[in-house]
């Protein structure tokens, strides 16, 4: 095994070059001037894929994958809103260099494709290696980082697969998202968790049926690439305006369903009317001194609070902007509603009086479980019930009207923002953390979901009977093969009924043939349907697993010792492996309860927006500033705990 030393001894080693990796080399080079002077100090950037854009991003893949936040909105530039020690560095975002460099359009009036990010990804790379200090020397590795050397020690190195190992006093891990292992049953074909990739999805056949677990952004990517991507194409009538789909032919049989059996709310096309309120019940004072009670508890203590927010921000936005709407004057009625808690029936009262159309109610029940009240329908009612959602929600996230709904995302980023920072500073215990992961899983709901246009060609595919819906609550288990899939060929005959007869005949036959082998079979508690096919496409982003990760670094840190999982009190408050890195005080813990002070966790975010003070560049200044002050002879030093 080879060491390179060619290189100044004061050195780290960026295990990424994705956006996380490549923000904090330019944190690095902007502190640099500042922490150490001409000091030579030496850079390696790890990843088999090319740096800026990383796997996520590669400009190889489809163009029908679209990035699902607006482009005028993504930055890499840390602008003068960011409050951090580095100075700032400001630029274009996403869309004001496509608009300028002319390097793709923008889809949906608002959205780059995934390969349009990453040429402003590379791009973003390319000016930051160009601005590099002379006395930093950027070494870019082509490969995977397989194990560390001598960790901890001064004469560290990171060994990657093909043999070299370079020195690496410091290492930052910037992975990202990473894959899992997952079991294969017998016999049949399983695809994901994973991101889409065009070569895995290859593996399904023209017109197979296909059992399919999520309905997020991943099912969004996976849909396009199996139907559009084969030759299948989209058109809008010139009589209703509503958006129809052509097929080819070649296109699977998607049965698909997830926990709550819709797919997330689709971006807004439209802001605020006016600017939303600073949080007055919620704020990080409040949780603080609520963290002192004795026996505290979020769901009792801390959620009711972020109602309250959630409701204050949608009502004054629906005030502000549809005064038309409402009976009272905003200030009385903002000044009446502050001394109501959420859940009494007080403030319920002074709604109705003040907003007389109850379809303009914050209801946050019906807006997280849309099909409430669902008992055992059948499968074409059940596709009724969902497209008529679906089309609710493009209404609704397309018309200026419904603004305050969009009111109750800003909220809940905002709301959130107060409780990351909470977390990031060790002041959230684990099971406060946990919870509040699990209460703010409806943000995601809410507010990650596709460009309102995917929700409408979702819509055209159920309608021509490529996508079946299973419900809310589904569940797929594998099966051998045995007769007696009536059950499921009246379901599939059903649902084709409303699209095609011919389709259903073509249903009924793959049903018959199945039943002769082993399947996977997704049904919901919900619905008088299941259904059957020998592949399942698992939609999603693998949930963090330590134990089954698919980096070969992290699985050999995690079996030689040097990292170990974080745990979190499960529902009896026993401690339960959450298949996250244990960290403290922004470095990885190992299995003896030491915190590897040369190491940095650089985890996946979501991309930082423009003009706000974002924890993506607040997190990555403190890590790039403690490197260099360690190089500088400085010592180990803490960053937040997101990082």
């Amino acid at each position: 095994m080879n060491e390179d030393r060619s290189v100044p001894r004061a050195a780290v080693c960026i295990i990424g070059a994705g956006p996380r990796g490549t923000s904090v080399l330019e944190r690095i080079a902007a502190n640099a001037p500042e922490i150490l002077g001409d000091r030579e100090f030496a850079i390696h950037l790890v990843d088999p894929f090319p740096p800026g854009a990383g796997r996520t991003w590669r400009t190889t893949q489809s163009e029908l994958l679209w990035m699902n936040s607006a482009a005028e909105q993504v930055t890499m530039f840390p602008g003068t809103s960011v409050r951090c020690a580095g100075p700032a560095r400001p630029g274009p975002t996403t869309g004001r260099w496509l608009r300028e460099s002319g390097r793709g359009p923008l889809h949906d009036d608002r959205y780059a494709s995934r390969p349009a990010q990453g040429r402003y990804l590379q791009e973003f790379f390319h000016l930051v290696r160009a601005r590099l200090p002379p006395n930093l020397r950027l070494h870019v590795h082509r490969a995977t980082a397989v194990d560390v050397r001598h960790p901890g020690a001064a004469h560290q190195c990171v060994v990657l697969d093909g043999g070299l190992a370079v020195p690496a006093p410091q290492l930052v891990l910037a992975q990202g998202h990473t894959d899992v292992e997952t079991d294969r049953p017998h016999g049949l074909v399983r695809i994901g968790p994973a991101r889409a990739d065009e070569a895995e999805l290859g593996r399904i056949p023209d017109g197979a049926p296909v059992v399919v677990r999520g309905l997020g952004l991943v099912f969004v990517d996976c849909l396009l690439l199996l139907t559009e991507g084969r030759g299948g194409r989209f058109a809008r009538s010139r009589h209703d305006g509503r958006l129809h789909y052509r097929p080819s032919g070649r296109e699977p049989l998607l049965y698909a369903g997830s926990r709550r059996g819709v797919p997330p709310y689709p971006k807004p096309a439209h802001d605020l009317t006016a600017p939303a309120p600073p949080p007055r019940h919620l704020t990080a004072a409040a949780c603080r001194a609520l963290l002192r009670r004795p026996g505290f508890d979020f769901d009792r203590d801390v959620w009711p609070l972020a109602l309250q927010e959630l409701c204050r921000a949608y009502y004054h936005e629906l005030f502000t902007a549809h005064p038309e709407r409402t009976r009272m004057d905003r200030a009385a009625f903002a000044a009446q509603y502050e001394h109501f808690a959420w859940h009494d029936d007080r403030a319920a009262k002074l709604v109705r009086a003040a907003v007389p159309d109850p379809d303009d109610h914050f209801d946050p029940d019906r807006l997280t479980d849309p099909l409430a009240g669902l008992r055992r329908v059948g499968p074409l009612a059940l596709q009724q019930r969902v497209r008529a959602h679906l089309r609710d929600s493009v209404r609704r996230r397309r018309d200026p009207r419904h603004s305050a709904h969009v009111a109750v995302v800003r909220a809940l980023g905002t709301v959130g923002g107060v409780l990351g920072e909470l977390y990031n500073g060790g002041e959230l215990p684990p099971a406060a953390a946990a919870a509040a992961l699990r209460r703010f899983s409806v943000g995601a709901f809410l507010s990650s979901g596709p460009p309102p246009l995917r929700m409408e060609q979702l819509i055209a595919l159920s309608e021509a009977g490529v996508v079946t819906f299973t419900g809310p609550g589904t569940t797929v288990t594998a099966e051998a093969g045995h007769a007696g899939v009536a059950h499921d060929v009246d379901a599939r005959a059903e649902v084709a009924h409303d699209v095609d007869a011919r389709a259903g005949e073509a249903r009924t036959a793959a049903a018959h043939a199945a039943a002769a082998r082993a399947v996977f079979r997704a049904s919901s508690p919900r619905v008088r349907a299941s259904y059957t096919a020998q592949i399942l496409l698992d939609a999603r982003l693998p949930d963090p697993d330590l134990a089954r990760t698919a980096d070969p670094l992290l699985r050999r840190l995690l079996t030689a010792g040097h990292i170990s999982e974080e745990t979190a009190p499960d529902a009896s408050g026993r401690p339960r492996a959450t298949g996250a890195v244990r960290v403290r005080d922004g470095h990885p813990v190992d299995a003896a309860g030491r915190a590897q002070g040369t190491w940095y966790l650089a985890g996946p975010e979501q991309f930082p927006h423009a003009d706000t003070d974002a924890g993506f560049f607040r997190r990555n200044d403190e890590i790039a500033r403690a490197v260099l002050r360690h190089a500088a002879g400085g010592g180990p030093r803490r960053v937040s705990r997101g990082s």
